[in-house]
């Protein structure tokens, strides 16, 4: 089933300018608005955004970021990433870095040992699946907090380095706490396949399957993610209030703040 060739056919003749924001320095900055829920409302514009790292952001980029309102930056990153290339909104009067991210990986588990093997592309695809089966629950407290921000009125942006796995699994639980149907959520987790650009981040000795497995967004990546929720909480709300801190009331409120 190919999820994604009716919505880019509607990006495409809706104008993508709404959804992914052009900026100079990178390339995956969107809004999760526009999409509709199951009851039939619509996820607001302007609210929630979703990005690549924002370390790589030029002077009118952080311009226009700012024009958008946006109070708080949620960072995915690993300690050493946010050391490598720090956020450029780091002590902004304006836009808040909460670093989210962990100090460390949760499995220094590298991939050198394989390189130029059979064995690296599937190394590889175990590797990412593993992240994403863990993502939910490393990253509970950043929902919670994403929502609580919301509601208090502010805008945020959540990103990692790509845009794609962390920063898009966290994407993908607020589009889903909105209501907005799977299929759906789906589909705005792939199109980073075709915003991102991974120049400079691929490494010469990958074979293409390897490259494909670590940088591409892939359905039974985000797939990976659901069904950990679902084996350890049994459903989706009950995931929301027994990992996530989401009671009734706040998932109500953050609803009615972010739905037209």
């Amino acid at each position: 089933m190919t999820r994604l060739s009716l919505k880019t056919f509607w990006y495409q003749e809706q104008g993508l300018m709404e959804r992914r924001l052009e900026l100079e320095g990178i390339t995956n900055f969107r809004d999760l608005g526009g999409d509709q829920t199951t009851t039939g409302d619509s996820v607001k514009w302007r609210t929630i955004f979703r990005s690549d790292t924002l370390s790589s952001l030029s002077d009118r980029d952080m311009e226009t970021v700012c024009d958008l309102g946006i109070n708080a930056a949620f960072d995915l990153r690993y300690g050493e990433e946010r050391q490598l290339e720090p956020s450029r909104f780091l002590g902004h009067d304006q836009v808040e870095v909460l670093e989210m991210g962990l100090d460390e990986r949760p499995d220094k588990r590298t991939l050198d040992s394989y390189e130029g093997t059979t064995e690296m592309a599937e190394t590889a695809k175990d590797y990412m699946t593993e992240g994403y089966r863990n993502y939910p629950f490393l990253y509970a407290e950043t929902y919670r907090l994403m929502v609580e921000r919301v509601i208090a009125g502010e805008k945020v942006v959540v990103h990692c380095t790509a845009g794609k796995d962390r920063a898009g699994t966290a994407a993908a639980m607020m589009l889903t706490i909105l209501g907005v149907p799977r299929d759906t959520v789906f589909e705005d987790y792939m199109l980073t396949n075709q915003y991102w650009d991974r120049a400079g981040r691929e490494r010469p000795e990958m074979d293409a399957q390897t490259v494909a497995n670590i940088f591409s967004a892939r359905e039974d990546y985000l797939n990976a993610a659901f069904a950990s929720i679902e084996s350890k909480c049994g459903t989706i709300d009950a995931y929301l209030k027994e990992v996530v801190k989401l009671d009734d009331a706040t998932l109500a409120a953050f609803r009615t703040t972010c739905l037209t």
